[in-house]
Formats: structure tokens, C-alpha cells, sequence
């Protein structure tokens, strides 16, 4: 820095120097920006963005109906045929009228669950009344799904006229509240458009209300923890509460399979409230703030770590040796997974990361082991998963860096 004395006074003038360093600064957080926004087109338009904005050149997405399905309503159904308006009409062997169907796809297309539409086939009879109904393929994981099934949600409207079926209030399954309310929504929307009647506003329940005061108010405690100083002395209160409410009574939780399937499909603000507050903060405080709200704060799989390294007796080691070659290896799996994501090879993205693993009544043994590994290294290393995760690469490419962060951060 140059000096220049002024009536006593010294004021201080940057270096070219300086001056080079916090231009370099502003052009890395801008790479930053760039890449993350090329990213997420990429991403886009291999999982089949249309960007035709009139209706007439609008390419439907094309979900298939095919004979086994029908099977599952109609057991004695051999052929069906569609006709002008999107009805199918099935047939048995001796080619008799049995049954018709319909695809919630030709009806509420634009309603999205957790990772997308969630079509269904709805059997009824010449009375219109509903015989049963089964899934067409959708994206969400196969085993929420199984048990949604298990849970007889699709049995609900079984018996019913299509009148009363449109008017019939059913509650969604619990751990699985966004692709089951999802559903619930589409089977209505498509009945409302069939019958003419207005779509029912859905009452709230009290596990609804529950839900969204327990995890709005666990957000805002995470909120005053992060920035009110004389709250700081209860973190261990916080961690203990984003584990238990937004772990494992309602697994609100940011992760890739959920941010790759906003991209593609959009997202469902009103069924997604609490997951979109959380990513709209985790987004902006980084940048404004400089601090990893959600990731320190509210990633209920950090907070079940950091509780775990509490209550450990061991002295925790470091992992900086992690890394291949100068490059961490949160980095080289981050990449390299967006790679796959890009070219559209890739694994079912609930499995990458093991936050599906609050899900206790769900997931497989082999998910609950993939939590309970990095939880038992939590005894010897601080928060292990966090050196690899890809969906903390993602939130902490959002943070404004420092000239002190850039220094051990290698751009690829």
C-alpha cells in the first residue's frame, strides 16, 4: 500500500496489486455464476426441455399406456382401443365391451410431484363408476412408490361415481407427502375436467398445519441461531430439532435427485413450500451473508453427524488428505455425477447420497446402511459425507467467495 500524508492525516491508496487481486475475485465469482447457470441448461435440455413458447409447436411428452396396465384394472381384459376423446375402451377375449380408462396425463400433465408428472390410468365402468386405478411411468423413486401402493392410496376412490370421487377429501401418506399429494391432485383435476364440475378446494388437515408450522418454525429458529449472537449457545437444540422434524417426521431435505428434478420438470411451489424456502435461502444468504445456511444449519443429515461427533469419545482426525491429486474429491464426484446427469447416463439419484435414509419405513436395508456408515465414521472424522457431497458442492458454488476461500479452491 502507498502512503500519502495529508494535513497529518494518512490515506491510504490500493496497489495495482490489490486492485489485481479483488478484479481477479470478481471475475472468478462471475466463472462461478456462469458455469452454474450452463450447468443447469445443460441439464435442462437433456432431460427434454421444450422451448417452444406457442401451443401449436408445444411437443407433448408421451406417456405410454399399454396392455398390462389395463390388465392390472381389467383381469379379463385382452384388447383395448382410444378413441377421439382420449377414452380407451377395453375389451375381453371374446372381443365384449368390459370396462373403459382413462390417463390422468390427457388431463393434468402440468401437476408434479416430487420428481415430476405422476400419471395414472383410471378404470371405470359404463355407469362411470371408478373400478380402480394404477400408475404410468412417472420418475419418482420405485420404492416410494411401492409404498404409496402399500398403502392403498390409489384404492381410495374405488366404488365411486365420478361426481362424488371429485368431491372426496383424501389425505396423503405420510413420508411420502409431496408425490402422494401430487397424485390426489391430478386424479381430481382430471375428474373435474371430465365432469364439468369446479375443482374442489382441498381443506387443510391438521397434519398438514402441523407439518408446515413445525418445519417454518424450525427454519426461523436456524435463522436466529445463524445470526442472532445471543442464540448461538443453542445449536446443539437446533441440530437435535432439524434432525427429528426435518429428517425423520417429514424429510424436508435439499438434495440432487430433488434439484435435477425441479430442473427438468419445474417446480410445484404449492406443494413444495418448505423445500423452496429452503433452497431460495440456501442460495441467497451464501451470497449475501457468506454464510452455508442450509448446509451448516438446516441439512438434516449434517445435523445428525455433527450430534453423533458430540457424543463421540474419540478424537476426531481430518480428512484433507481426501482429495485426488490437488482437486477434493467432493469436487471429482460432483463433476463427474453432472457429467453422467448431462449425457443421461446415470443412477437412480435418490441412491447417491444417503438422505433418503430418514425414510425408515421406506427405503431398503442397503439405503439405511449407506446413513448408518457415515454416521459411524462421524465417530472418528468430523462429518465425513460432507467432504462428498453433491448436493453441498452445489449450495457452496453459491457463496460469494473471499480473496481467504479462493486460495485453497481449484477451478476445473
Amino acid at each position: 500500500m502507498k502512503a500519502v500524508i495529508k494535513n497529518k492525516k494518512v490515506i491510504s491508496k490500493p496497489s495495482n496489486k490489490v486492485t489485481k487481486k479483488n478484479n481477479n475475485l470478481t471475475f472468478y465469482n462471475l466463472y462461478r455464476i456462469m458455469l452454474l447457470t450452463l450447468l443447469v441448461v445443460a441439464i435442462g435440455f437433456s432431460g427434454g426441455w421444450d422451448l417452444s413458447f406457442s401451443k401449436g409447436n408445444k411437443v407433448e411428452k408421451n406417456v405410454i399406456v399399454s396392455q398390462h396396465h389395463f390388465e392390472k384394472i381389467f383381469k379379463q381384459a385382452k384388447f383395448f382401443t382410444k378413441n377421439k376423446n382420449d377414452k380407451y375402451v377395453i375389451y375381453n377375449k371374446h372381443k365384449d365391451i368390459i370396462g373403459y380408462a382413462i390417463s390422468t396425463h390427457d388431463y393434468a400433465s402440468d401437476v408434479k410431484g416430487f420428481a415430476g408428472e405422476v400419471p395414472i390410468l383410471i378404470g371405470f365402468d359404463n355407469d362411470s363408476t371408478i373400478q380402480n386405478m394404477t400408475l404410468l411411468q412417472n420418475n419418482e423413486s420405485d420404492e416410494y412408490m411401492e409404498y404409496i401402493i402399500d398403502e392403498k392410496l390409489l384404492d381410495s376412490w374405488n366404488g365411486l361415481k365420478f361426481d362424488r370421487a371429485q368431491l372426496l377429501d383424501v389425505d396423503g401418506i405420510t413420508s411420502a407427502t409431496e408425490t402422494s399429494e401430487a397424485m390426489i391432485k391430478t386424479v381430481h383435476v382430471t375428474l373435474s375436467e371430465i365432469t364439468g364440475i369446479p375443482l374442489h378446494q382441498k381443506q387443510l388437515g391438521w397434519k398438514t398445519i402441523l407439518q408446515f408450522s413445525l418445519s417454518f418454525f424450525t427454519i426461523l429458529f436456524g435463522l436466529l441461531v445463524c445470526f442472532y449472537k445471543p442464540m448461538k449457545g443453542y445449536r446443539t437444540s437446533l441440530l437435535i430439532m432439524v434432525v427429528i422434524v426435518l429428517g425423520f417426521m417429514y424429510q424436508k431435505m435439499l438434495s440432487i435427485s430433488l434439484i435435477h428434478g425441479w430442473i427438468i420438470n419445474g417446480i410445484s411451489i404449492e406443494s413444495n413450500i418448505i423445500s423452496f424456502l429452503l433452497i431460495a435461502l440456501s442460495v441467497i444468504l451464501p451470497l449475501t451473508t457468506k454464510k452455508q445456511f442450509y448446509c451448516h444449519y438446516m441439512c438434516p443429515f449434517g445435523a445428525a453427524q455433527e450430534l453423533v461427533g458430540k457424543i463421540s469419545p474419540f478424537q476426531k482426525r481430518n480428512l484433507k488428505w481426501l482429495k485426488f491429486g490437488n482437486i477434493p474429491i467432493q469436487t471429482v464426484v460432483s463433476i463427474f455425477l453432472i457429467a453422467c446427469i448431462i449425457i443421461g447416463y446415470y443412477p437412480e439419484l435418490s441412491y447417491v447420497e444417503p438422505f433418503p435414509s430418514f425414510s425408515i419405513k421406506i427405503v431398503s436395508f442397503w439405503m439405511l446402511g449407506f446413513g448408518a456408515l457415515f454416521l459411524g465414521l462421524s465417530l472418528f472424522y468430523s462429518k465425513p459425507w460432507c467432504k462428498i457431497c453433491p448436493t453441498g458442492f452445489v449450495i457452496d458454488n453459491c457463496k460469494k467467495k473471499t480473496s481467504r476461500d479462493i486460495k485453497d479452491y481449484k477451478i476445473i
